[in-house]
């Protein structure tokens, strides 16, 4: 049988949960990002240690966070403040980048 993983946001938190085919136990992984609320955990389709998040708050706003390790690290995908920079120091007009990694297949992405 092969193992289940069920991605769960809530409002303290994304939890990731796991068990065997026959779903008797369960292994609760979390809370990821502990105080945020999560809108959306999701698994790439393309490679299954790929997850994301969605997490924001009233202060910070939206912010998508990425795991390549099934969820043992995270870290926010995008460009970092100092490639953001023109060669006198000031910004080049980019802001965070999100890229897909891969070929969606039969897979329909919506952002928006």
């Amino acid at each position: 049988m092969t193992g289940i993983r069920l991605l769960v946001g809530t409002r303290k938190g994304a939890f990731i949960l796991t068990s065997d085919g026959k779903r008797e136990k369960w292994k609760v992984d979390g809370p990821h990002f502990a105080g945020w609320e999560i809108y959306h955990v999701k698994g790439s389709p393309v490679d299954p240690n790929r997850l994301y998040a969605s997490q924001t708050s009233a202060w910070f706003g939206q912010i998508i966070q990425r795991s390549d390790d099934g969820g043992k690290t995270w870290e926010t995908p995008g460009s970092s403040p100092e490639e953001l920079k023109g060669p006198e120091g000031s910004p080049k007009g980019e802001s965070n980048k999100f890229v897909y990694d891969g070929i969606p297949g039969t897979h329909m992405w919506y952002d928006g």
